[in-house]
């Protein structure tokens, strides 16, 4: 019987139900606590999925008491333990704990009076969420909110010219959901910013705090500069300004390196979706790096100065000489991280 639990739950993480995969993997264990270290491996994954790394190393630990040298839950590990640093690192929980004040709370209450979920119109955004979250979690991402449209907006020199519309909704991961997604979170921009999370209960702040920032800058960048803004440097301003890279995705661009793998200008200047899996999960992380290196490099100004004559037709490598003074392929080999 178990066994079956544990075949059920392989099978919801494959499809993105990550919650359900918990649920059949916690019932396998009421009835039979198994010596098999990949279980307990393969349920921290599932737990890394939605956000819960605490109990992802908890798991963990169990997997290392049964298999202390296992290559693989090492290498989970330390994953988990370098994306939880970087995730905590992104908000001071502290600045979060102050009460929605009696005016917002009344104006959630009136505005979410006739639609799903709670809503809150501001004069640059709208926000609606998943109809089960809790007026103090609307309220610090509206916070967050907030946050995002000073400092991304400063970065950038750009604020959007109307008002934003911004839905979050909780897959839950459950079969049942009209929102599956390959990932514990994902986003877009289409005009408006949408972003589909997965959690048993409330959303990881910290998570939805980069996924909205990322798509604040496709937006921001759309109104920019429009269709002319190469992927590479669409995704990269997104992936850089939502969070730092983690060590794991510095060490996969090396060995691609290594490998003669890096994609060309051509490759990384159209859209990512033509990628097969592998390959899209280098374009961005190399998109990120390439990005990052231009910050660090040059700084905010001259990113400025690039998305201005990107915006005014000047084709991409011209646009990047006359901003950096250096050639697209040098800057492609910079942002490579060393060994």
């Amino acid at each position: 019987m178990a066994l079956s639990y544990f075949q059920h739950a392989a099978i919801c993480y494959g499809q993105a139900y990550y919650v359900e995969s918990i649920q059949h993997y916690l019932a396998g264990l009421k009835l039979d606590v198994t010596r098999q270290p990949h279980i307990y491996a393969d349920l921290a994954k599932a737990y890394e999925m939605v956000g819960q790394w605490d109990r992802a190393l908890a798991y963990l630990e169990i997997a290392l008491r049964l298999c202390p040298d296992s290559p693989t839950v090492l290498r989970r590990k330390a994953r988990i333990l370098e994306e939880k640093a970087c995730y905590d690192a992104l908000i001071c929980e502290r600045d979060l704990q102050e009460p929605p004040s009696q005016d917002f709370l009344d104006r959630l209450q009136r505005e979410s009076a006739e639609t799903r979920g709670p809503v809150i119109t501001e004069e640059f955004f709208t926000l609606t969420c998943d109809s089960a979250m809790h007026p103090q979690t609307v309220w610090n991402i509206y916070q967050l909110i907030h946050r995002t449209y000073a400092e991304v907006g400063e970065m950038l020199g750009c604020y959007p010219t109307e008002a934003v519309s911004i839905s979050l909704i909780n897959t839950n991961g459950s079969a049942a959901s009209q929102h599956a997604l390959p990932k514990w979170a994902s986003g877009c921009y289409d005009g408006s910013i949408r972003v589909a999370y997965c959690a048993d209960g409330e959303p990881v702040l910290s998570i939805l705090y980069a996924l909205i920032r990322h798509e604040w800058v496709h937006l921001l960048i759309h109104h920019l500069v429009q269709e002319r803004c190469p992927a590479w440097l669409n995704e990269g301003l997104a992936q850089s300004i939502a969070r730092p890279m983690f060590p794991s995705e510095r060490l996969y661009l090396q060995q691609a390196a290594r490998k003669g793998h890096l994609l060309s200008f051509l490759g990384l200047s159209k859209p990512f979706s033509h990628f097969p899996t592998k390959q899209r999960k280098l374009a961005y992380i190399q998109s990120a790096a390439i990005v990052e290196f231009l910050i660090q490099q040059f700084g905010f100004p001259l990113i400025r100065q690039l998305l201005h004559r990107l915006g005014n037709g000047i084709p991409a490598e011209s646009a990047i000489e006359q901003t950096f003074k250096c050639s697209f392929i040098e800057i492609l080999l910079a942002g490579v991280p060393s060994q």
